[in-house]
């Protein structure tokens, strides 16, 4: 019978083992800062492969690199561990937010490992806890509001009627034509308010159905200064949704992106798949995106955070309901509507969950 000290024996992994079994980015820098050493999740999120990392500088991999040179020169001055919470930079072109902290390497002196953690899911799944709770209370503002402007809408439409049949002269009933026809006009887009946000029936669709048929809208639209660029993907799968919804939302956002470029500039019709996104809590093998990109002025500082509440608005005559009202229409089809915004590009994205088949989805 083998020993209890025995049992179980193995050979230990060595540590370039045990770090490339980790899901945490790890960086090994020497006191000059250069990189000895990265595993497979720093690969990944660094976007280099450990054999170009090597002797690359941290600057080279990201930028600015002033806060985590700080702290590890402090690191390899004190031998003690320093941090950093949300520190923005700029990795492959794309803009990261890490945790990140700066160790001494005990096994070899003069070295720091360097532990790097991507914080965005984590953000992602509070930014839709947040739209979610924005969305039901948006239904209710929505609703009551709709209600609250059609109730005086019938009066005023009869007491117009009834005005119409006393003017004496086809001039003065002019007026009273024009009072109708817009309570008319807003009794039925209280209407489209109400039936807006009703139950999705899910269809099998290609999400170019929607981006096509909403780009021919807006193109009889646009003004002859504006061009219009198609960035499609023509291996996305179907998506599961209700094709008329999908609609109403992406023209909400394709005519907002218009309105913002004034009569002049670029809007790009794009569509992307994501791998392993998460949506409303759970997380997806497949995403598909419809995106709308214009080189307008941006979204005001202000009003990023509130941009999906209702009567929220830039614009002097816009109604501040159209994001609103796309936002609901895509989380009923469980979707998201995203975006980022700076001066020269402001890119709202479309989210829905691929149908993948159930053998494609268990792979």
């Amino acid at each position: 019978m083998p020993s209890a000290s025995r049992r179980g024996a193995g050979k230990v992994p060595d540590s370039s083992t045990i770090l490339d079994g980790l899901s945490t980015a790890v960086v090994i820098v020497d006191d000059t800062l250069a990189v000895r050493y990265i595993n497979s999740a720093a690969e990944n999120l660094l976007c280099v492969s450990a054999r170009q990392a090597v002797s690359l500088k941290l600057g080279d991999l990201m930028r600015p690199p002033d806060e985590i040179v700080a702290i590890c020169k402090r690191a390899l001055t004190t031998q003690l561990t320093y941090g950093l919470r949300e520190l923005a930079v700029h990795i492959g072109g794309r803009e990261v937010m890490l945790d990140c902290s700066a160790a001494p390497f005990e096994r070899a002196g003069g070295f720091l490992l360097l532990e790097f953690h991507d914080t965005e899911p984590e953000r992602r799944v509070r930014r839709e806890a947040e739209l979610q709770a924005q969305q039901r209370l948006s239904r209710r503002i929505i609703r009551q509001l709709a209600h609250e402007v059609k109730n005086p809408l019938g009066g005023l439409r009869g007491a117009a009627q009834l005005l119409e049949r006393q003017l004496p002269t086809p001039g003065l009933r002019d007026y009273t034509r024009v009072i109708i026809e817009e309570a008319d006009r807003l009794a039925a887009l209280v209407d489209g308010i109400l039936q807006a946000g009703g139950t999705a029936r899910p269809e099998s669709l290609n999400v170019h159905q929607v981006t096509e048929h909403v780009a021919r809208l807006i193109d009889s639209e646009k003004p002859a200064g504006v061009e219009i660029v198609r960035d499609y993907d023509p291996s996305l799968p179907p998506i599961r949704a209700d094709r008329n919804q999908l609609i109403q939302a992406f023209l909400n956002l394709a005519r907002n992106a218009l309105q913002a470029l004034d009569g002049q500039g670029r809007l790009v019709f794009r569509t992307r798949a994501i791998s392993n996104y998460t949506v409303a809590g759970e997380q997806h093998r497949l995403v598909v995106s419809a995106e709308i990109e214009d080189d307008g002025p941006g979204i005001p500082e202000e009003l990023k955070e509130t941009i999906f509440y209702p009567l929220i608005t830039g614009r002097t005559h816009g109604s501040g309901l159209g994001l609103t009202i796309a936002q609901d229409l895509v989380t009923r089809n469980g979707g998201v509507i995203e975006f980022t915004s700076r001066p020269g590009k402001t890119v709202f994205q479309m989210r829905v969950p691929a149908a993948l088949s159930k053998a494609a989805g268990s792979e």
